[in-house]
């Protein structure tokens, strides 16, 4: 059965919860904002405009970034689960996830119109999958060393108030994306947002190091590859609640397919300056400060799984606004829900594989979820081919079916973990509810408890 740590398990080593869940809040507010100076959705489908990439290659963004973040975990899942201790291995690949941040502002700095076109093309996808694929590597063991260290009831609110933070330096870093991008000369706007994002996830790492493991745990058995992958085998054939899980996200990863289409479709649509994906970007944000200040609280109170259906209600919302949108303060909506469904998925996706894995085995169920169901990220190339055949209206009425697939699947496939779970062991899940993680008297009278 999946395990679920209760708060009382940390009742002995108090001082090291608290900070933990200080330390994971910085990084990933920090990391969060050094993101917002380079989102996918809104200012890296610019750069790649600029360069001169066309619809097939702004939808590559979505499919280079969702396929070099999932599938290479497979490749080190292995290798991660029976790795100790965790957070060595952390600050290791964590490192390697940052770099190419900073190598692709020297791109634009210094190589940017000195080089033909195509080669500036084929540098940032190179560059920008190097980020994805450190980002892949690092995911399984980061993750991993979080549930390790935080109580399953702690969780979506802590997740919820990482990106919360983070969307509020967002706002500050969307602000900055307009001012930059309307007053310093191109590539050199680029290079800049680049260099700063670079630093803001640099200083996250910081917060990184100071992580309280705890003590060492013994390594895990050493399956050897042959073993390890028919246990992959084994658990899509055997394990009917996670495989559904599987199938819903994949039905909702492919619904993004419309993502990387929305800033360019507006600029566009509404004859708008390249200047309003600073603008979107705050937009962002504020929907994600919004959405966040509950998504936690959904999470910790009625389970995750709630979350998740949202998260696909809120993909389908954005694509029907922005086919019927009539101008662009209506179609301002569209991010709107776009910001919800990623904050949905950003508080819950992670953390409700947690419940439905063994946790000795959760690297080996998190990479392969993420390998298959990437996969379905190839449909933003697909939704390339559609734009030019056929417009953009029929992209995101494709999103929106899609969405709605994952919906209706959850709903009526997905069992909650948590009501599963408790046919089993009431125990587990009868932890006590911390009403804010980050208080030490109210966590210091549920550890009494």
């Amino acid at each position: 059965m999946p395990s679920f740590p209760r708060i009382s398990q940390f009742k002995d080593d108090y001082s090291s919860l608290r900070w933990n869940l200080l330390a994971n809040f910085f990084d990933g507010s920090l990391y969060a904002f050094g993101m917002s100076f380079v989102t996918l959705h809104t200012v890296l489908p610019v750069l790649v405009d600029k360069i001169g990439g066309g619809n097939v290659a702004i939808g590559l963004i979505t499919v280079i970034w969702t396929i070099g973040f999932n599938f290479p975990q497979i490749l080190v899942a292995n290798f991660v689960q029976k790795y100790e201790p965790k957070k060595r291995l952390v600050l290791m690949t964590s490192m390697v996830q940052r770099i190419p941040w900073f190598l692709l502002s020297v791109m634009c700095f210094f190589l940017i119109g000195k080089v033909n076109g195509q080669t500036e093309l084929v540098l940032f996808f190179v560059l920008f999958g190097l980020a994805a694929v450190g980002g892949s590597i690092n995911l399984t063991a980061w993750f991993s060393l979080v549930m390790r260290i935080t109580p399953v009831r702690l969780r979506g609110r802590l997740f919820a108030a990482r990106a919360m933070m983070g969307a509020l330096l967002g706002i500050i870093g969307g602000l900055l994306v307009t001012d930059i991008l309307g007053t310093i000369s191109y590539p050199d706007n680029f290079g800049l947002l680049f260099l700063i994002a670079f630093a803001c996830m640099m200083i996250s790492y910081a917060f990184l190091i100071t992580l309280k493991e705890g003590k060492a745990r013994p390594r895990s058995p050493d399956l050897g590859h042959a073993k390890f992958f028919r246990t992959l085998s084994k658990i899509l054939t055997t394990e009917r609640n996670f495989r559904n899980f599987m199938i819903a996200d994949s039905l909702q990863i492919a619904s993004t397919m419309a993502g990387g289409f929305y800033t360019v479709y507006a600029i566009r649509k509404f004859s708008l300056s390249y200047v309003y994906a600073g603008t979107f970007t705050v937009v962002n944000m504020i929907s994600m400060i919004v959405g966040n200040a509950f998504f936690g609280f959904l999470a910790d109170k009625f389970g995750h799984r709630l979350n998740i259906i949202l998260a696909g209600a809120s993909a389908f919302s954005a694509a029907v606004t922005a086919i019927l949108s009539p101008n662009v303060q209506v179609y301002f909506l569209v991010f709107v829900f776009w910001s919800f469904m990623n904050g949905l998925n950003g508080v819950s996706r992670l953390p409700i594989m947690a419940e439905i894995s063994p946790e000795h085995e959760l690297p080996t169920h998190i990479a392969l979820a993420n390998m298959v169901d990437s996969s379905f990220a190839l449909t933003g190339v697909l939704a390339g081919f559609i734009v030019n055949v056929w417009g953009y209206d029929v992209v995101f009425i494709v999103a929106a079916l899609l969405a709605v697939s994952s919906v209706i699947w959850l709903i009526y496939m997905f069992e909650e973990p948590r009501k599963k779970a408790s046919q089993h062991s009431s125990a587990d899940v009868q932890a006590a509810v911390v009403a804010n993680p980050f208080t030490e008297s109210e966590l210091r009278t549920d550890l009494s408890n």
